[in-house]
């Protein structure tokens, strides 16, 4: 029979509130002690455990970090325990991975800059030849997975924020929350190259939201017009819209969310500048070399419609939304000089108005 990797994790869901800060790396010791309850109530509902390799990390994850093409988490724990236990006989193989100095191994550790929700995860892995166990675990364990009580107040005390319930989940239960997720905000579009990137082995498809929002998918790239207002109104999307201006800002928080969550989702994401000769794509085959070649850089797009004379004075105007803070800046002077600066990332920004207002 050929062995099979199962991927899970133990999902726990915080009351966390932006301002408690949960233990979200755990030492060998901790999570030694905790995976002695984990480990007890995983026996009882996945058979033959006993003669399986099960490997879990002590890191709190969140779902974006776990849902990534080739799941680079579980499949590092996969290749950590197949090093750690080869040459052993296959009985009561148990691989714990606690930190060292505040850090997990490599491969293993958290991305501090994801976005934190009240959904923490912990993942495992469990390396089986047995197929009830394969069957059990990919049909069962979220529905037989509640964890306990004692299992909760052990959880409450090693990550010290308080726990509303924990339960046992596999990733494609995990894919299933994001997708209901996802379709309850309206983000199908999103959802669907997410679900391409996840489980195809090579990825190639193209989505448009309602907003005109266009993602080309081929791998792990993403590809992805960025409209700038003017560019919007000549010539794109909104050219034979009567609402330019609001469909433009709507466009504009749609590409902002996408953008965000594919990058998180470990996708790398390339917006590029839309022409008349690129845009729009062909529908049979689009020339990534080509979108490439036009692919923006760093945390600002600068547009210049007409060069500013630096020896004139300038005027800023920017243009901001409740909603969406700044959307660009608008620069011109006395001799309709006009260029426009849009910050693409939040760091952007910061560079945007170091550059006006300190010069």
């Amino acid at each position: 029979m050929s062995i099979i990797c199962l991927k899970g994790m133990l999902t726990i869901e915080t009351f966390f509130d932006g301002q408690s800060k949960p233990k979200l790396v755990l030492e060998q010791e901790i999570i030694k002690n905790l995976n002695v309850q984990i480990s007890k109530e995983l026996q009882s509902i996945v058979p033959h455990l006993d003669d399986s390799t099960y490997a879990i990390v002590g890191g709190l994850f969140q779902s974006s970090e776990i849902l990534q093409p080739g799941f680079p988490i579980h499949n590092q724990l996969r290749q950590y325990a197949n090093a750690a236990l080869k040459g052993e006989n296959n009985r009561r193989n148990q691989l714990i991975i606690g930190a060292n100095d505040a850090k997990l191994p490599k491969g293993l550790r958290r991305n501090k800059n994801v976005h934190m929700t009240p959904l923490l995860l912990m993942p495992f892995v469990i390396i089986t030849e047995n197929q009830e166990t394969q069957n059990v675990f990919e049909k069962q364990l979220m529905h037989k997975g509640m964890g306990s009580v004692d299992l909760l107040k052990h959880l409450q005390n090693a990550i010290a924020v308080k726990i509303r319930h924990v339960n046992f989940m596999t990733v494609l239960d995990l894919a299933a929350m994001m997708h209901n997720h996802l379709q309850m905000a309206g983000f199908d579009p999103l959802w669907n190259i997410l679900e391409q990137a996840l489980f195809n082995e090579n990825p190639e498809t193209k989505v448009i939201t309602k907003q005109h929002n266009e993602f080309y998918l081929s791998k792990k790239i993403v590809f992805t017009p960025f409209f700038s207002h003017i560019t919007w109104c000549d010539f794109g999307p909104g050219k034979g819209l009567d609402n330019k201006q609001e469909a433009y800002l709507h466009y504009t928080q749609v590409q902002r969310q996408h953008v965000a969550t594919l990058k998180e989702h470990g996708l790398d994401v390339r917006q590029f500048v839309p022409t008349p000769e690129i845009w729009p794509a062909n529908a049979e085959h689009i020339c990534f070399a080509t979108l490439d070649k036009n692919r923006l850089s760093g945390d600002v797009y600068h547009e210049i419609i007409k060069p500013l004379n630096n020896d004139l004075k300038f005027t800023i105007d920017k243009n901001d939304h409740p909603n969406l803070g700044s959307v660009f800046y608008q620069v011109s002077d006395e001799n309709e000089g006009l260029e426009y600066y849009y910050p693409l990332t939040d760091a952007g920004i910061k560079e945007i108005e170091t550059l006006l207002y300190n010069t």
